[in-house]
């Protein structure tokens, strides 16, 4: 029993080794037909292998205006797990590419949906500030599917484009 005792620490050893990343962003969000609203979010994410990491991003924005009688005021508030693949690296750039999928919670005036599923796909590049402190450019385009209008009787699919910077922590 004394040799399998190492073998124990391994996945300790595993769980050290992997990447985990604290992602603060601040954005402008564009809703099609929609007043521009701000964006303000958090993610979470792991790295899974040396390009792809999954996370949770948690954000909040406005959906105001449109064509709804009476028009969209909306505050959403979405959590959307994310799966994001890093392209190649060249001199510090680093592009990457990704995609979501998640719940959005709605409140305000002009819809009766009080909560929507919402995807997104997204693309960006990161500089490396420092070893552990990346900034990214990020542009989203984010769909909430099912938004019903004021009356209830329609649902309409709102898309939304935001872009965004946000500071990389990376532990």
């Amino acid at each position: 029993m004394k040799s399998l005792r190492p073998l124990l620490l391994l996945p300790l050893a595993a769980v050290a080794a992997q990447a985990y990343t604290l992602e603060l962003e601040l954005g402008k969000s564009h809703p099609t037909g929609h007043q521009d609203s701000n964006v303000v979010g958090l993610t979470i994410a792991t790295q899974v292998n040396e390009n792809f990491s999954l996370g949770l991003n948690l954000n909040s924005r406005g959906l105001i205006g449109g064509t709804a009688v009476p028009a969209l005021d909306l505050d959403a508030r979405t959590a959307f797990a994310e799966l994001t693949y890093d392209l190649n690296a060249r001199g510090g750039i680093r592009p990457f590419v990704g995609a979501g999928v998640g719940y959005s919670w709605l409140s305000g005036t002009g819809s009766t949906s009080k909560s929507v599923l919402a995807t997104d796909v997204f693309a960006g590049v990161r500089f490396a500030l420092s070893e552990n402190l990346d900034i990214a450019f990020t542009v989203k385009n984010a769909q909430f599917i099912g938004v019903k209008n004021s009356t209830g009787s329609t649902k309409n699919t709102i898309t939304d484009w935001s872009q965004s910077v946000s500071l990389r922590l990376k532990f």
